[in-house]
């Protein structure tokens, strides 16, 4: 039986974006509307000064993440399952000249407890399928469908903030065999109509980098945030080697040649 989260535990929350008090939003489930969704990733465009759709998209994907962020830390930190139904949730419409790092909402904000007599094991597997397979993944199948993005660039930019969620917000918890199991042990179809976890092929080792002054995970894809108006440099972790004069990758919006291993 679901329950009230505590004022506690949605302060907590509120740091992954979190506001119940949210009036300049929409339904994220009119993003499964094509003709909703192109509106709407239109006008993202044009607020984050995206260059075309194809690029909004996978920005837009990068701030989505974050309510995967707020799913599994309730789950990892506080054994509780939050109802991240695409009919539950609302999210934070953009606004022109913002860098736009959005709110959620939830209809109804509430989880369900694991009964330690319970497998566990069979209850973190519902966390996760309920996630990705109700939300997360119809989601992406709509963007690269309508705006032909690769699905790899939005799984990576799904992934690398599950990363950071397990290596730096929950480090001193003990998540780890959560975490372990995200990675490792779940099943392709826990996150949809995959025959292979999507997020696993992301994870390799941290590399330290000089210019950076410490250790970082390098993507395998581009995330595209560097074309974005007012950008002057890509992201620390950037994959691309191929940098034409005018410092954009020279594969375009492809996925560049080492990426194209991951199909």
């Amino acid at each position: 039986m679901a329950k009230a989260l505590t004022e506690k535990e949605i302060l907590s929350l509120q740091k992954y974006r979190l506001n119940q008090d949210l009036s300049h939003s929409f339904a994220v489930y009119d993003l499964l509307d094509r003709e909703f969704l192109e509106e709407f990733i239109a006008n993202l465009a044009e607020a984050i000064g995206a260059p075309n759709q194809k690029i909004a998209a996978s920005i837009f994907i990068k701030r989505y993440a974050f309510l995967a962020v707020i799913s599994l830390y309730a789950m990892s930190a506080w054994n509780k399952k939050i109802d991240v139904g695409l009919d539950n949730v609302t999210m934070e419409r953009p606004v022109k000249g913002s860098a736009w790092l959005p709110m959620f909402s939830f209809s109804e904000l509430a989880a369900e407890d694991w009964n330690p007599a319970e497998n566990r094991e069979e209850w973190r597997k519902a966390v996760i399928r309920d996630l990705f397979t109700k939300n997360i993944d119809p989601v992406i199948v709509m963007l690269e469908k309508t705006f032909q993005i690769s699905r790899f660039i939005l799984w990576e930019n799904i992934a690398v903030y599950l990363f950071w969620l397990y290596e730096s917000e929950l480090k001193d918890t003990d998540p780890n065999e959560d975490f372990k199991f995200l990675l490792f042990e779940a099943d392709g179809s826990l996150f949809g109509s995959y025959r292979k976890n999507p997020i696993q092929k992301y994870y390799g080792e941290k590399v330290y980098m000089e210019e950076w002054g410490g250790e970082v995970r390098k993507r395998k894809t581009c995330c595209f945030t560097y074309q974005l108006a007012g950008s002057t440099k890509r992201c620390k972790v950037c994959p691309c080697a191929h940098i034409a004069k005018d410092g954009r990758c020279a594969y375009g919006e492809d996925l560049c040649g080492p990426a194209r291993g991951l199909a």
